[in-house]
């Protein structure tokens, strides 16, 4: 019974496998499990940034996905870093110049303290300003992981930006 139902297998198979459609098929329906099989046990995480376009000056939307980190920590070290490589088309201008790089981060309850390098605060051509191009970078923070309300940016130590600053006047002023 058994070698009966090995052989009808075997034969079957040599039968679909004889014709070169078949065996595209079969090669392709190997290949879809494989990519469904990556996408279950490698999960990742879509995240949005924003670039200057060249030509127009205006704001345009990129996405990009990479694997979700460990701790929010790690999701958002990897995003600044992202984003510190600048966009992957050409005619998008990156927010920080090329040799910018992250010194460290922090995330204390619903707060991202980030410190760059002293690089990122010179100009880039045909970029926003220094301010303009910070607030950009807070607001996809702020976009891109939900739980994060404030953003203080420091520059080799330096705080240049918050993203509450007009918040903390205004207290300052009240009291």
């Amino acid at each position: 019974m058994k070698s009966n139902l090995f052989s009808s297998i075997v034969q079957w198979n040599r039968a679909f496998f004889r014709t070169s459609a078949n065996r595209r098929l079969a090669v392709l329906i190997v290949l879809i499990v494989i990519a469904f099989v990556d996408i279950l046990v490698t999960p990742q995480k879509r995240f949005v940034f924003s670039f200057y376009e060249q030509k127009s000056g205006s704001l345009r939307v990129e996405t990009r996905f990479f694997p979700s980190g460990k701790t929010k920590e790690e999701q958002l070290q990897h995003y600044v870093e992202e984003y510190l490589l600048g966009p992957m088309l050409v005619d998008k201008l990156p927010l920080f110049p090329q040799d910018s790089r992250l010194e460290t981060i922090m995330i204390r309850k619903d707060r991202a303290y980030i410190n760059l390098s002293d690089t990122a605060a010179l100009p880039v051509g045909g970029s926003a300003s220094f301010q303009e191009r910070a607030r950009v970078l807070a607001e996809m923070i702020k976009k891109n992981f939900v739980s994060i309300k404030e953003v203080t940016l420091f520059i080799a130590g330096n705080e240049l930006y918050s993203t509450n600053t007009y918040q903390k006047i205004i207290k300052s002023v009240d009291k």
